[in-house]
């Protein structure tokens, strides 16, 4: 079980769901704590807690925007954050919408709590390290803010 595997199945046995898993990802890499975020993730949780689009993708963007995005003291947005989230939205619609019909919460676990667990906990790992690999290929590494000083 790799560390990520591990970092995602335990934050899910705490009661994390799938946009909160994204974000503290980050958090964890970083040594940070923020509970304002964290809380403020639960509102893309779920697919915005409507089956609307699934969290996982939203909190992805959320998690590269933590590395790339501004953040109104000291940097302005990293010149590739557009591109990053791009590919990033693309992989995942690419990825899922074959497998589920679409990128809606709701297509994924089509309408029925049991298949949250089944589907959601490998969806979401797969998630965490493909931003890790679009943050890596861009100058980022998950456990700091390198490449900001580019933007």
């Amino acid at each position: 079980m790799t560390e990520e595997n591990f970092r995602v199945a335990q934050l899910l046995l705490q009661g994390y769901k799938c946009s909160h898993v994204m974000i503290q990802i980050g958090l964890d890499a970083q040594e940070k704590s923020n509970p304002d975020l964290l809380r403020a993730m639960s509102g893309l949780a779920s697919g915005m807690c409507n089956g609307l689009v699934c969290g996982t993708l939203s909190g992805g963007c959320c998690l590269i925007g933590l590395y790339a995005g501004m953040d109104g003291d000291n940097h302005g947005e990293h010149p590739r954050l557009p591109l990053m989230l791009e590919e990033y939205v693309d992989w995942f619609r690419d990825e899922y919408s074959p497998r589920y019909g679409g990128i809606n919460c709701a297509q994924i676990i089509e309408g029925k709590a049991e298949l949250r667990v089944e589907r959601c906990p490998g969806l979401i790992l797969e998630a965490v390290l493909k931003v890790k690999e679009i943050l890596e290929a861009n100058g980022f590494e998950l456990d700091g803010r390198s490449g900001a000083e580019q933007f």
